[in-house]
């Protein structure tokens, strides 16, 4: 028994100081982002904004994201990550104070422009954290630290919805949502703690002259490993950022309900991910990620279809029950993913193709935002607007067949070289 915790513990043992330390700045920095996920559709509809007014708000955040990450995956090559991930500590947690403060003073346009700041210092350390992990993590380290990233989307959510949970019961007049959103902002300037203790001579990846942009990047190959990532994203922006309005509008779960089975999700989603690199190096990429997806793809599903019968008592929790399962098996995916795609662009494209990954995720929330406006706004049903995201889904699960198919074949003829 103890040998078998310590096969899945020991990797991340040996993983490097200054990479916890940038575990620490993801981490601080993700849980304002966790909190405004989780509380903050809720703490609009308490301002009186319906569903297209706050997918509006909402998108643009990822907007500014869109237009930036691509110029930004450009900059970066062949300069210092570490004053990026400086900005992002100091930026993030202030705009998300300032937006606060505009909305609760009803300065529309102020809320609407610190939206857009917020996407930009956040997509600061978005666009850098991948190529930070390749270029000053052990490559065979690289599953692990993928890993610990991508448990902070997790244990953040975890968090952010427990407190908010525990804080509601202490109080839900005095901890309302915009309070426990203002805590939330000031703990994110923890990270600038942690971005000081990063204390490495990093390493530097190659410049390119913004001239030869076209003929340094291997774009056919980064092309192949962007198309699943753009359809998941879009189909995801339709889904993800308004679960909490389905779960308020469809079954009656308000914030501090959302809140606590939003955190027992996230908890299993970051115990799965410490299984993760072990799971992908005995049995490959085919199950931890198109397997894994697609029972997600299934509870997501499954989920949906309980608008169907919302008026069924057990309605509620089936939809709860869909939730809990889909949560670890459609995030436990994302590093297997990043380490595919980064392996299998090779090391020249790594910081374009984690650049376009960053433009890609939050330009289609932003297309989807506007998409779920115009559809709540026409009263498209939720399970109808889900629907389309899981057939996007299984195109994207069907393309990483091929992606996977084509690595392994490109692997085994450089072993056979």
């Amino acid at each position: 028994m103890f040998k078998k915790i310590q096969e899945v513990f020991g990797g991340f043992a040996q993983v490097e100081s200054h990479i916890f330390a940038l575990i620490g700045v993801v981490f601080f920095i993700q849980l304002i982002e966790s909190s405004f996920f989780i509380l903050f559709n809720f703490y609009l509809k308490d301002l009186g904004y319906d569903d297209p007014a706050i997918a509006q708000l909402v998108s643009f955040r990822y907007m500014a994201v869109m237009l930036l990450a691509f110029p930004l995956g450009l900059f970066i090559k062949g300069r210092r990550l570490k004053p990026f991930l400086m900005l992002a500590s100091v930026g993030v947690p202030t705009v998300s104070l300032f937006v606060l403060q505009a909305l609760a003073n009803s300065w529309e346009w102020m809320a609407y422009t610190g939206m857009i700041v917020a996407g930009i210092m956040g997509t600061c350390m978005r666009v850098v954290i991948l190529p930070f992990i390749v270029l000053n993590a052990k490559k065979e380290r690289h599953s692990e630290a993928f890993s610990m990233y991508f448990q902070c989307f997790s244990a953040t959510a975890f968090f952010a919805g427990l407190i908010n949970y525990i804080l509601n019961t202490i109080s839900p007049t005095f901890f309302t949502e915009a309070v426990v959103l203002q805590i939330f902002a000031y703990t994110g300037f923890i990270s600038c703690f942690f971005v000081y203790k990063i204390k490495i001579k990093e390493r530097l990846s190659e410049p390119v002259p913004l001239r030869k942009v076209f003929q340094a990047y291997d774009w056919n190959k980064i092309l192949l490993v962007a198309t699943p990532t753009l359809l998941i994203a879009i189909g995801a922006g339709l889904t993800i950022p308004f679960l909490n309005l389905f779960f308020l509008n469809v079954h009656g779960i308000d914030s501090r309900n959302f809140s606590l089975f939003g955190s027992l999700s996230f908890v299993l989603v970051t115990l799965v991910l410490f299984f993760i690199p072990g799971i992908r190096r005995r049995f490959g990429y085919k199950m931890v990620i198109t397997l894994f997806q697609a029972l997600a793809v299934l509870a997501l599903f499954l989920m949906a279809t309980t608008e169907y019968y919302a008026d069924w008592e057990y309605a509620g929790g089936i939809a709860v029950a869909m939730f809990l399962i889909r949560q670890p098996l459609m995030n436990v995916a994302g590093p297997s993913v990043s380490e595919l795609s980064l392996y299998y662009v090779g090391e020249r494209n790594q910081e374009m193709i984690g650049a376009l990954n960053a433009s890609i995720w939050s330009g289609s929330w932003f297309l989807s935002s506007q998409i779920f406006r115009y559809f709540r706004a026409s009263g498209m049903a939720y399970v109808d607007i889900f629907l389309i995201t899981v057939g996007m889904y299984i195109v994207a699960i069907l393309w990483y067949v091929i992606l996977i198919n084509a690595y392994y074949r490109k692997e085994k003829a450089q072993k056979s070289q």
